[in-house]
């Protein structure tokens, strides 16, 4: 049976960021009748650049325009329509890499596959390729307790990189999601984390475009508004966190039988003799 994927791209007068963004989905090269299906929402905010003519010149993606209350309403509205057996949202601007489609289709038919996510990687207005690093092994508690939200050397969880099950999006909480103006990535990270693991795929699947003028640059901002909605870590989620994030290797064995048992996440690694993406 084949495969549909749901992607969701809230917008408002983004027209010059669209394009891009549009162009790396229709070229997805496991797109076809024998292949994955898209389902391209764009959530357009009532835009008056010149949207409506950017997704017309694209046939796959389908395009809402209504008034709204910022990006995560707009989101919302897009999840709710969202039909797909896997699901992820793209922000104009930001891009899928061309065989992204390929490798989600293979990991979510991997049994207890409900979340995962890829490589962070950025990329800058030219689309070059400008950094990218590993996902761990995700830990339930660090996303709940916002650790994931410290910055280097700890990782965070790129929200282009990420998809979720059609099964889990009908449990999402969309009005409350509606509702933020920064932080609504990450209180769906914590909604997915209270229901299935995030498992990690070792592959690049989604670029975060670095430009001036992004919501995202404002982290007090987007720290202050998720705050209310994290638990506090205990002494030994810190512990724990130090332990594979900062401590000295030396110094690991004596901490060991003080730290979390380890995360039930896996991570797919692609297998030369396997030929495919196998879990550890």
């Amino acid at each position: 049976m084949q495969m549909k994927i749901s992607l969701i791209t809230p917008c408002r007068n983004a027209a010059s960021l669209l394009r891009d963004t549009l162009a790396s989905v229709a070229g997805q090269s496991a797109m076809g009748s024998a292949g994955v299906a898209v389902e391209h929402l764009v959530m357009d905010g009532a835009s008056s650049d010149g949207t409506q003519e950017v997704v017309s010149g694209f046939s796959h993606a389908q395009l809402f325009s209504s008034p709204d209350r910022g990006m995560y309403d707009a989101l919302a509205k897009g999840l709710g329509r969202a039909s797909g057996d896997v699901i992820g949202y793209l922000n104009a601007g930001d891009i899928l890499h061309p065989r992204a489609f390929e490798v989600l289709a293979e990991v979510f038919s991997s049994p207890g596959v409900d979340w995962a996510t890829g490589f962070s990687a950025l990329v800058n207005d030219k689309l070059q390729v400008i950094a990218a690093w590993k996902p761990p092994r995700y830990r339930r508690e660090f996303i709940v307790n916002g650790t994931y939200l410290a910055g280097h050397p700890v990782p965070g969880i790129m929200q282009e990189a990420t998809f979720w099950s059609g099964r889990i999006n009908a449990q999402l909480d969309l009005e409350k999601l509606a509702g933020f103006r920064l932080a609504g990535d990450y209180h769906l990270w914590i909604q997915l984390a209270g229901r299935v693991p995030l498992h990690s795929i070792e592959s690049l699947i989604g670029f975060f475009r670095v430009h001036a003028g992004q919501l995202s640059e404002d982290r007090t901002a987007y720290r202050n508004e998720i705050e209310p909605f994290l638990r506090a870590p205990n002494f030994r989620e810190k512990l724990t966190a130090h332990w594979e994030f900062r401590c000295n290797p030396v110094l690991r064995g004596p901490l060991f039988k003080f730290v979390l048992p380890a995360s039930p996440a896996r991570i797919f690694r692609y297998e030369t003799r396997e030929g495919g993406w196998v879990p550890r």
